[in-house]
């Protein structure tokens, strides 16, 4: 299972510290999020039969990449 992690960084009499926390899976994971883009990726994809972990396992991954690139933006 990949790790995710959580940069913080605080700034105290001019010295910056920055420290990385693991993120909790519930930190990461949203069911709801997963199965509705899920759900579109099945129907771009014609609605083939037997397919749900192929389409799962893409909108997890899509979505933990866009978490990223939404926390290394806010950085």
């Amino acid at each position: 299972m990949e790790k995710h992690w959580k940069a913080t960084t605080t700034k105290e009499g001019g010295i910056s510290t920055t420290a990385l926390e693991e993120l909790s899976e519930s930190e990461t994971e949203n069911p709801e999020q997963i199965a509705a883009l899920a759900y579109e990726f099945w129907q771009a994809r014609g609605c083939p039969e037997g397919t749900a972990e192929e389409d799962w396992f893409r909108a997890k991954q899509e979505i933990a990449k866009s978490k990223v690139m939404t926390q290394k933006a806010a950085s």
